[in-house]
């Protein structure tokens, strides 16, 4: 019994993988993978024109650690994101700030740098490209605004990587051997296979809730409510919201089949019962299947693989005229889908606030991408989630001793760990409840879709100790 739960949190933690792919895909207006770069720019990226935008600005040429094959050269442009007040400042919306802070508060570029690293999976054909230039923009800001860390330039060294867990693992061991790198952001569905590399290295490994291993491994952390978080946090705010049964709407798809028995026991830990699952083809039209759905259950919960399933979903569920609930994962609610208008009144909890018109630091997160981000820096997808753990890494970093932090120290820090001023984020607080050491955000935000706009409608708490059963 003990394997086979196992197994089906491993194969829930495939499909979770899948819709973050869909997602970042989805919210990419150029499909092109974005270039390498291997030290950040050191100044900040001047804010070009609103209607003539220019090239973001750096000092010295940027190069990567490449796992596999250099990708070809970004050009950057303005990009057109929502604006806010400076670090962590309470937002208000209003204040559309420009110009970054004055000379006093940038960091010396004459002392050492402190170098966070980033494993970027942005090459070959499942990419999350909004990573990159997020963490780029994310270092830029830190330099400009905030001093750097104790006045020492912070640096992000990238290394690309594709689809193969081999190149992910390549690129855990390029930071292994450096001793200068004692902190790692991985935006790679491979994670599983690179924390053991990182972690007998002594590198504290800043995660995706991937699979098990994220959350459970010593010295690896993930800020992300992940595989178990999201779904409680469905049925959670269903239970909430008066749902007593739910029906289950998944891909037609042998795998997905396997996360049935998954959902359901999620659900009734909530008070929820399943009462039907209802497959759902790959056809442009999905209206027929969506129609032998129950109308009269609380809750219907979309678990699917890719945005034409969701769009095909959206019209179905339009076209039945469903009344209640409906929810999905962040898969379905990117910026295209959204745009449509079809999605009104559906719900997906979500890592960061960035990508919505009105949750706490949204403001602040697009004031930071849209003033030091090249033009494909985004808080849509990946981008939101890279630019908060970049805060987490960098005041991590402080904790442990800043400019004088080692690998030991960073531990150390990291498993006595809060913060409230990763912008975009919850707190979070390290290490996890019981067994989950590593699980260090167990509140995903809710969002709704309210015609073509993302709102927040705050965030769901999750008891990570009700899952210790699974590991038993």
């Amino acid at each position: 019994m003990r394997k086979s739960t196992r197994q089906l949190w491993r194969m829930l933690a495939v499909l979770l993988a899948l819709g973050l792919v869909a997602a970042a895909c989805g919210d990419d207006d150029d499909d092109t993978a974005t270039a390498p770069s291997d030290t950040a720019a050191q100044e900040p990226a001047a804010p070009a024109d609103a209607e003539e935008p220019g090239p973001a600005d750096s000092d010295e040429p940027a190069t990567e650690m490449d796992a596999d094959e250099p990708a070809a050269e970004m050009d950057a442009e303005e990009p057109a994101t929502d604006t806010d007040a400076a670090e962590p400042a309470p937002d208000d919306g209003d204040d559309m700030s420009e110009e970054p802070a004055s000379d006093g508060t940038m960091a010396d570029e004459s002392l050492s740098p402190v170098k966070i690293g980033l494993i970027a999976q942005d090459q070959e054909f499942i990419s999350l490209p909004e990573a990159r230039p997020a963490a780029e923009a994310a270092v830029a800001y830190f330099n400009a605004e905030l001093g750097g860390i104790d006045g020492h330039p912070v640096e992000v060294e990238i290394c690309g990587a594709g689809d193969a867990p081999e190149s992910s693992i390549a690129c855990a061991q390029q930071f292994a051997n450096a001793d200068d790198v004692p902190i790692v952001v991985q935006v790679t569905l491979n994670s599983p296979a690179t924390n053991e590399t990182l972690a007998n290295a002594g590198v504290v490994g800043l995660n995706y809730f991937v699979d098990f291993g994220d959350v459970l491994t010593p010295g690896i952390f993930s800020a992300d409510p992940g595989l178990l978080g999201f779904p409680q946090a469905v049925y959670a705010h269903a239970a909430a919201n008066g749902a007593e049964t739910t029906t289950l709407l998944i891909a037609d798809d042998p795998l997905y089949e396997t996360f049935i028995p998954v959902i359901e026991a999620i659900a009734a830990f909530n008070g929820i019962t399943l009462t039907e699952t209802i497959k759902l083809g790959f056809e442009p039209d999905l209206t027929g299947s969506i129609s032998a759905a129950d109308t009269g259950t609380g809750a219907w919960f979309f678990l699917l693989a890719d945005g034409g399933q969701c769009q095909a979903s959206a019209t179905g569920s339009n076209t039945v005229g469903y009344e209640g609930l409906i929810y999905s994962l962040e898969n379905c609610l990117n910026t295209d889908l959204v745009g449509t208008g079809d999605f009104d009144g559906w719900i997906a909890p979500v890592v960061s606030s960035a990508p919505t018109i009105d949750g706490e630091g949204q403001a602040e997160a697009n004031r930071i991408l849209e003033t030091y981000g090249a033009a494909d820096a985004a808080g849509t997808a990946t981008g939101g989630w890279v630019l908060g753990n970049m805060f987490i890494a960098r005041e991590a970093l402080i904790a442990a001793g800043g400019a004088d932090a080692t690998s030991e120290s960073l531990i150390e820090a990291m498993n006595s760990f809060s913060t409230a001023n990763a912008v975009g984020f919850p707190e979070i607080a390290c290490p996890g409840p019981s067994f989950w050491v590593g699980a260090c955000n167990p509140s995903p935000l809710m969002v709704g879709v309210s015609g073509t706009d993302r709102i927040s409608l705050g965030y769901v708490d999750v008891d990570y100790s009700i899952f210790d059963a699974f590991l038993g």
